[in-house]
């Protein structure tokens, strides 16, 4: 789990730290303030073996890349597209493990390339010279520069080549040790997949314990084939089993939270806007779901927020568990930088008592 986490020279993070982090953390602010930035943010590191995740965050975002120069592709990664300056994200550990990344757009190896006539005349419309090949300057390339589990560091490179995407690497792809569930991301897809994967080794009655919590009338889960398409059903004493969207958007967002905690334990789970298709009145049933998941899994919990209702439901669920393995941290800028203020027990208790601003 990572108890604290800096940021400098990515998007709107200019020097940035969150300290105190918790289990489970809850991120708040004022829109722009940089919430969902700080989940890429920790995405990035969590993935530093895989370059590919700077055009994953970009996506999330709806945003066309593979068309755009390099400079457009990742110079918006940078805090004001200061492109010679680095981004550097630092996690530190509970047991005070430091891991870095560095990301760099750098000069490429090979300054120039060489691309085909025929695939400049196709694209320009010109005739062209049928065996001649064209010389082009080649665009910078992303560097990724960071350590290992035993601190031996290595790097990484992604370019734009006339071929597409080209990634460099002298070791193996390490898949991120977490999850980032966007406000946009649909899982309807990866959902079944990971059920099954539970289900194959008699593990998928704790995802049904869980829905239970939200959907008493569930007695068990099933992957079913409608229309060429796996989807999850769920059997709630009807005639046939029913798919789980018919649940409603709320039985669908916490399936699918379940399964990625279940699926990347020991990880972090990294969550924008949780509140997403989930009613006020059951936030607090759905809290005390995912801290007992959590725990279960040994899974750390990042997640932001523009509801109070959804920070009254947390503190409250966790001051009934007796267990308060939980924080708030609000992003606010302050002298045109942005600080983390968290809230532990005592000051959130107060906070919220008082009716003070806390979302």
């Amino acid at each position: 789990m990572y108890s604290k986490f800096v940021i400098k020279g990515f998007k709107c993070f200019e020097d940035f730290e969150i300290t105190k982090l918790d289990r489970v953390n809850i991120i708040s602010g004022k829109n722009n303030v940089g919430k969902t930035s700080l989940l890429e943010a920790i995405l990035l590191h969590m993935g530093r073996h895989n370059p590919g995740l700077t055009l994953t965050i970009n996506a999330l975002r709806g945003i066309e890349q593979f068309k755009l120069k390099s400079e457009e592709m990742w110079g918006w990664l940078f805090t004001d597209r200061h492109l010679d300056k680095p981004i550097r994200l630092t996690g530190i550990t509970e047991s005070n493990k430091n891991r870095s990344l560095t990301i760099r757009l750098v000069e490429p190896k090979e300054p120039k390339t060489v691309k085909p006539a025929a695939s400049r005349a196709n694209i320009e419309g010109t005739a062209g010279t049928a065996g001649t090949n064209i010389v082009v300057e080649a665009q910078k390339e992303l560097l990724c520069e960071f350590d290992d589990a035993g601190g031996k560091k290595l790097s990484m490179r992604f370019s734009i080549t006339p071929e597409g995407m080209k990634l460099s690497a002298t070791h193996p792809m390490i898949l991120p040790s977490g999850i980032f569930f966007s406000a946009m991301t649909r899982t309807l897809k990866e959902d079944p997949e990971r059920f099954s994967d539970l289900e194959r080794v008699g593990k998928h009655e704790e995802i049904c314990e869980y829905i239970r919590i939200l959907e008493p009338r569930v007695k068990r889960l099933a992957v079913l084939i409608t229309g060429g398409v796996p989807f999850i059903n769920a059997d709630i004493g009807k005639a046939e089993l029913i798919p789980i969207p018919q649940l409603g958007a709320g039985a669908v967002r916490l399936l699918s939270l379940l399964l990625g905690i279940r699926s990347f334990s020991g990880g972090v789970i990294l969550i924008d806007e949780i509140e997403n298709g989930l009613h006020h009145s059951i936030m607090k049933k759905v809290w005390e779901v995912l801290a007992t998941a959590a725990r279960k899994e040994n899974v750390q919990i990042i997640a932001t927020t523009h509801s109070w209702e959804c920070i009254q439901a947390a503190h409250d669920a966790f001051m009934e568990m007796g267990k308060y393995d939980f924080r708030l941290h609000r992003l606010e800028m302050i002298q045109n930088e942005i600080k983390a203020i968290s809230y532990d027990k005592d000051t959130l208790n107060a906070a919220l008592k008082a009716e003070i601003e806390v979302r």
